[in-house]
């Protein structure tokens, strides 16, 4: 049996054509240097060609064959077995993508039910507008125009005969065989009517989805005169009528991807039309998703699971203790979840933690000058009154009020197909009848998923914490309409009453509702300070104490990861903490914006010229990082430019006021990124910029030192994305998915350990804009956790006494084994508090960042930590 093994430290690697196992192998060794203990892998499984991220699986069965084989895979485990490092593995068991190479999804297609995979996908079959047909929303306008401008044709293959949309391709289906060979008259053309007749009687025998892909290939090569079987094909074409009964006869039913926003009988991962949903609930299609991945688990390929978006399966609880009886109570399993503040990992959950944006919140506010966030928040609410503008199509309004507003434009706008469905279930459970006003129930419905404030409950009995959310969100709903107080009054009775099957379908959908409504849509209006406008944080989270933070992380989750940057975050680590040093300087920043929108001219809105300043600071790494940064003359380099244009392109169809995704307003687009193009070319406003992000860094370096070192010491697994070991100023994806230059990071590493003392601290220093510092401290820390897994995965975690309010420290201490952290806090006084040794703690003391000894007895002076490296970890002298 397997032992349980939980990481000491995770390293996230995204996997693509451009990344594959094939350059994992190269940079292992350096990452075993670096002290990682485990490979974080994104999904490795088959996923549609070109796949950047592979959250669209096409085949859970098998490797993507665009990143490496199974052999090589084994290589790798063979290479991290010699270094006892791990592999966790990121999987993927709410949705696959709606594509070609997905044979499951298009067996269902052609065989329909006849397929033995007719209710792998979640699919309502019984939705009224589509009469028993899979929905594809893949046509750039209606059916019949398509038809008629002869863009869907009729087509054949080695594989059976399909039917073709420019470069997309589906199956024939079955029930259209018999309308096909109907055409047929011509007695020559008996070897093609009998082919017809056998590729259905194969279909109907039950065949297993690989037999019936062989057969049918089998069957296609028997008919030797292709000429007839053009003739057919060319027949059906050049016969719009013909084409159009064709295409009424396919188990699927091809409409206008815009649809899909108003009608749709298939969940879809948030609103992506191209992922399709599973029913991972059903006992028999959990077993076949996890065949491959367990085989994997049994050869010890892979020693832990990530399970990406838990949310969106319907009984969360259920599907984790599946996994747990098939994969082992020793396998480290962790979720990504996103917890609100004050919302905790449901207690019954058998998982290790989660993938930690909980983490990522509590040390961004803790990086944070609370008073200057609260002064930066309210110039940003004068700053747009004062020009009239707004961050809200209804006028000014409070962050709360726009998450309400955004969520209610996503269901109503991108998500109405959902509502109804919801609707329509509550009758057909007969929750509700002829008498109940639908009108009214649906408003109800729209008003729960709205105020919700979490991204969804688990509904079961007996739990208070959902109690207590519930009735705060019927209070919000009835604040807001009291008209459908009737309506409202039958769905909190159906919450008293526990109406399962109704309630976690409702479930399966404010999840992606919140995820649209705030991290899509919100977080690119509300601009106060776009640091907090973050995967797991909110512009209207209060910060907690520390401290009693740790210690609850230490008691319910100590093996949850933590994390400061992933594959979705909104932007860079670093150039977040850079965000939050504005809190330091809310009355320069003031000026500068002011004397920036007179010299700049935008001509753009002014919520979104701020938001271009927040993203230039952010987003700007200098002349130390290649292609990043200012170029060292009179204007920031080209690909500095591109990358701020293309994102705030994104940003701008993301926020959907003045572009969207679905109606672009290029003319509008092309005014800021003109905007962008010319500021950042413009000698005046670069020479006002650059001295202000010199002076952010001079905190913002320490604050992502702190932020390095609280990840890697506080309760937790420390997780390091992609090249997040030196200094990460990204943008949202695909910015930050850009290739990572080891060769860099290898030999900066090289050079660090292969230096002490005094010329430590002088290369450190001449290589700090290049992250050198955060490298090394990242370094040192990393073996200190290897060294003493025991202290930091199960030690107590300490709170000390300081004599300042800017210095933080604790201690983690597992039996005679102990670790002290002194950290500085963001303010501009300078450093002189004690910190507090408990009764008991050592005396003497060694700073692993500096080597110097230190006597601490009863107490520690700060000052004296910071003098050579600006954050401090102490272990005992003796040990």
């Amino acid at each position: 049996m397997k032992s349980y093994n939980p990481p000491t430290a995770t390293y996230r690697i995204q996997f693509h054509a451009g990344f594959t196992f094939k350059q994992l192998k190269e940079i292992i060794p350096y990452l075993h240097t670096l002290g990682i203990s485990t490979i974080y892998a994104s999904p490795i499984f088959k996923a549609t060609p070109g796949s950047q991220h592979g959250y669209d699986v096409t085949n859970p069965h098998m490797i993507n064959p665009e990143i490496g084989t199974i052999d090589e895979l084994r290589e790798i485990h063979q290479l991290l077995q010699q270094r006892d490092m791990t592999w966790l593995q990121d999987i993927v068991p709410n949705h696959m993508a709606f594509h070609a190479e997905n044979t499951r999804l298009y067996d269902v297609m052609e065989r329909g039910p006849l397929s033995p995979y007719y209710y792998y996908f979640d699919i309502d079959w019984h939705h009224p507008d589509f009469a028993g047909k899979l929905m594809a929303p893949v046509l750039g306008k209606p059916l019949a125009s398509c038809i008629g401008d002869h863009e869907i044709k009729l087509g054949i293959t080695p594989s059976g005969f399909t039917i073709n949309y420019y470069q997309q391709v589906f199956p024939l289906s079955v029930t259209a065989y018999e309308l096909i060979s109907d055409q047929l008259v011509d007695s020559d053309a008996l070897p093609v009517t009998k082919l017809f007749a056998s590729l259905y009687q194969r279909a109907t025998a039950g065949t297993s989805l690989d037999d019936w892909t062989s057969q049918k290939r089998e069957l296609m090569a028997a008919v030797k005169d292709l000429g007839i079987l053009q003739a057919l094909v060319d027949k059906v074409n050049n016969n719009t009528e013909l084409l159009t009964k064709v295409l009424a006869r396919q188990d699927y039913q091809l409409t206008c991807w815009s649809d899909a926003d108003k009608a749709i009988n298939y969940r879809r991962f948030f609103t992506v039309n191209e992922l399709i949903t599973l029913r991972m609930e059903t006992q028999e299609v959990f077993n076949e998703y996890h065949t491959f991945l367990h085989t994997l688990y049994r050869e010890g390929l892979v020693q832990g699971l990530r399970i990406d978006h838990i949310d969106g399966l319907q009984d969360p609880e259920t599907y984790i203790e599946r996994l747990r009886q098939l994969f082992g109570r020793n396998c480290y399993i962790i979720a990504e979840k996103i917890l609100e503040a004050q919302e905790s990992l449901p207690y019954k959950w058998a998982l290790q933690g989660t993938s930690g944006y909980e983490f990522l919140s509590f040390v961004n506010h803790l990086i944070t000058y609370q008073k200057g966030l609260l002064e930066l928040k309210e110039f940003y609410d004068s700053l747009l009154a004062s020009e009239g503008g707004s961050n809200s199509s209804s006028g000014m309004a409070s962050y709360e009020d726009i998450v309400l507003e955004k969520k209610r434009l996503i269901l109503e706008r991108h998500m109405g197909g959902e509502w109804e469905n919801l609707v329509r279930l509550c009758y057909t459970l007969k929750l509700a009848d002829a008498r109940v006003n639908r009108d009214l129930l649906k408003e109800a419905i729209g008003l729960f998923m709205v105020c919700l404030p979490v991204y969804r409950l688990y509904p079961g009995p007996g739990d208070t914490a959902v109690d207590e959310l519930v009735v705060a969100t019927f209070a919000r709903m009835r604040s807001l309409n009291r008209s459908a107080e009737p309506a409202i009054l039958l769905l909190e009775q159906w919450w008293e009453e526990n109406k399962l099957p109704f309630l976690m379908r409702l479930m399966q959908f404010t999840g992606p509702l919140t995820a649209k409504g705030v991290e899509d849509t919100t977080f690119y209006v509300y601009n106060a300070l776009l640091s907090f406008n973050e995967v797991g944080d909110s512009p209207a989270t209060v910060p907690v104490n520390f401290h009693q933070l740790m210690i609850v992380r230490q008691q319910q989750t100590p093996h949850s990861l933590n994390t400061t940057a992933t594959h979705d975050t909104k932007r860079g680590e670093d150039g977040r903490i850079r965000l939050n040093m504005l809190s330091l300087f809310t009355e320069e920043w003031k000026e500068l914006i002011g004397k920036w929108r007179e010299m700049n001219q935008p001509g753009i809105k002014l919520n979104d010229e701020y938001f271009i300043y927040q993203s230039i600071i952010s987003g700007y790494a200098g002349s130390g990082n290649s292609g990043s940064g200012y170029s060292g003359s009179s204007e920031m380099s080209p690909e500095f430019i591109e990358r701020l244009q293309q994102y705030m392109t994104k940003a701008l169809r993301e926020g959907k006021v003045n572009s969207s995704w679905s109606s672009p307003d290029e003319e509008y687009e092309k005014k800021v990124t003109d905007f962008i193009s010319r500021i950042l070319q413009s000698g005046p406003f670069l020479e006002t910029l650059l001295p202000f992000i010199e002076k952010l860094d001079s905190y913002a370096y320490v604050g992502s030192l702190v932020q390095t070192l609280v990840k890697l010491t506080a309760p937790g697994i420390p997780d390091t994305y992609q090249g997040t070991e030196l200094w990460d100023y990204s943008f949202v994806d695909p910015d930050n998915r850009r290739a990572v230059d080891y060769s860099v990071r290898s030999q900066l590493l090289k050079d660090i350990s292969g230096i002490s003392g005094p010329a430590l601290f002088e290369y450190l220093e001449a290589h700090k804009k290049q992250g050198a510092e955060k490298l090394y401290l990242t370094w040192k820390a990393l073996h200190c956790r290897k060294h003493y897994p025991n202290l930091f995965l199960e030690g107590d975690y300490l709170p000390l006494q300081t004599s300042g309010t800017n210095v933080l420290a604790y201690a983690r201490v597992y039996k005679q084994e102990w670790a002290v952290v002194v950290i500085p806090l963001p303010d501009q006084q300078p450093v002189t508090a004690s910190v507090l040794l408990p009764t008991g703690a050592p005396v003497r003391w060694k700073n692993i960042f500096t080597e110097e000894e230190i006597e601490g007895k009863g107490a520690i002076e700060a000052d004296l930590l910071f003098k050579k490296f600006p954050v401090a970890l102490l272990i005992p002298e003796n040990i």
